[in-house]
């Protein structure tokens, strides 16, 4: 009985430690540099780089980079998808902010929630900011993983937590299941309503010390 007890024991921390292997993210290297998330967020012009092909269950598109793109920001909120096409190339929106906005005083008094891959956001009384800081100061982002690892590490990250994504502005365009479909990214920080999301294809993502590619 003792035997059997040990065995099931051992069969119970192989499968926890395999799943925490299947879903946690692998460190590709260390940085002790604090997240500054009082910047802008950084957007470059791109005038060259090759177009990629995205292929999976019925989506065939092309991936075009617009801008080369960095942002340090706090995780106002996350939410994964799972419904459209879109959600086969980004199964995930973080809504992010920037500025005063990522100030923990002023977060106390924001709240935001997310919904049909677009973002809202209340804020009360006591708020420091107004509301038309924080439209300039936060923006939904369309996730666009590079890499399987980089997906893990967006989807470890929690809600609050600092974060620095790395990677490009970009483009979608090709079909699903026969039909022409199109996404387009925002430019601006500033803009609102229809198309002002960032889709953005992350290479690279840093959480506490911690960088993922």
């Amino acid at each position: 009985m003792n035997k059997l007890i040990v065995i099931i024991f051992l069969i119970v921390v192989f499968a926890v430690l395999g799943y925490f292997y299947m879903v946690r993210p692998i460190v590709s290297e260390e940085d002790f540099t604090a997240i500054n998330t009082l910047q802008d967020p950084q957007q470059y012009p791109l005038f060259s780089h090759e177009p990629i092909q995205f292929n999976s269950k019925d989506l065939d598109v092309e991936i075009k980079f617009v801008a080369q793109y960095k942002i340090s920001a706090v995780i106002l909120n996350k939410k994964r998808y799972a419904a459209e096409w879109v959600s086969i190339i980004s199964p995930l929106d973080l809504a992010l902010g920037w500025g005063n906005v990522s100030k923990p005083d002023n977060l106390e008094h924001i709240k935001v929630k997310q919904t049909m891959r677009w973002y809202r956001y209340k804020i009360d009384n006591e708020c420091a900011i107004t509301k038309n800081y924080v439209s300039t100061h936060s923006s939904n982002h369309h996730i666009v993983p590079a890499n399987d690892n980089i997906r893990k590490a967006i989807l470890f990250a929690k809600k609050n937590d600092k974060i620095f994504l790395e990677g490009y502005l970009v483009n979608i365009s090709g079909q699903f299941k026969n039909g022409n479909v199109f996404w387009k990214s925002s430019l601006s920080r500033t803009d609102n309503g229809d198309g002002s999301c960032e889709i953005m294809y992350v290479t690279s993502v840093k959480l506490d010390t911690n960088i993922y590619k």
